[in-house]
């Protein structure tokens, strides 16, 4: 075979880092629904965080929600819209992100040694990932320090045992649990960003691909992701241990911290070592 015939053809649509053609019909549908995704995304998200910071300003100031919203006499169903709002969010960003960023295909084999999918993804940013990190951050202190310093300034005008302080502090509760989650999981996530391929880079020559070890790190880090769901687990009892102060118990805050902590860690540990996997960080597979 000639060195000509070994060159690309010169009709050979164009395409990005991940092989995608950036020209044609597909290109054209996967830009539009990345832009629909991320923008319905970011509203949604926009939205629900509004809502929380609205409620929090209604039932502190010693309204109940049915006083906004007749129909609602517990307050459940507004309490649980900022949810609704972040999941749609994940769902359309998701799409969006994929589209902008991802691509789908099968892997063979996987019977013996992974998933049945795979995605690859063209990581954010580290100045991105770490924005992300500080505004989740911010937002679990704006749901839970600031109320707890609220309170403690005598400045939550809602009246003991009433309707409105009680939902006060169930969205204080529920949205630390969300936001603490996701801080945990992205400070994991950002840290395995910033350590794997170096360690890869050091210590890839030690993996062996198809023994247990290997196989147990790609079941681990890139089907079923477990550092990260861990860290949330870690994110949630850390979130909530300051909570601890408004119930006037020691041991609620101590207990969450560690638990927490001790979460953490493991979290921590095991996104150190998620490179003895041997496959690329930015690498997600699926049984689906």
């Amino acid at each position: 075979m000639t060195e000509r015939q070994n060159e690309p053809h010169a009709d050979a649509p164009a395409t990005d880092d991940l092989g995608r053609a950036t020209t044609g019909p597909v290109a054209r549908a996967r830009f539009i629904v990345a832009l629909v995704g991320n923008t319905v995304g970011a509203l949604a998200l926009l939205v629900g965080a509004g809502t929380v910071f609205w409620l929090l300003s209604l039932t502190g100031g010693g309204e109940p929600i049915r006083s906004v919203v007749e129909d609602d006499t517990t307050g459940t169903e507004t309490m649980s819209f900022p949810i609704l709002m972040a999941l749609l969010s994940m769902i359309a960003f998701f799409f969006g992100q994929f589209a902008a960023r991802g691509r789908w295909g099968a892997d063979e084999g996987y019977h013996s040694s992974g998933g049945s999918f795979t995605v690859l993804l063209r990581p954010v940013s580290v100045g991105l990932h770490a924005v992300l990190l500080v505004v989740a951050l911010a937002a679990w202190a704006l749901v839970m320090v600031v109320p707890l310093v609220l309170e403690a300034q005598g400045a939550i005008a809602a009246s003991d045992g009433s309707t409105a302080l009680s939902q006060y502090w169930t969205v204080v509760t529920v949205y630390s649990v969300v936001t603490g989650a996701l801080a945990g999981m992205t400070g994991v996530s950002l840290l395995k960003k910033l350590t794997y391929n170096e360690s890869l880079r050091r210590h890839g020559w030690t993996i062996r691909k198809g023994t247990p070890s290997q196989l147990r790190w790609r079941l681990v880090s890139h089907i079923w992701r477990a550092e990260l769901g861990i860290a949330a687990v870690a994110g949630v009892a850390l979130g909530l241990a300051p909570l601890g102060v408004h119930l006037e118990s020691t041991v609620f805050s101590v207990s969450f911290a560690a638990a927490g902590a001790a979460l953490l860690a493991g979290a921590v540990v095991m996104a150190l070592n998620a490179w003895r996997s041997g496959l690329p960080v930015e690498r997600v597979e699926s049984y689906t």
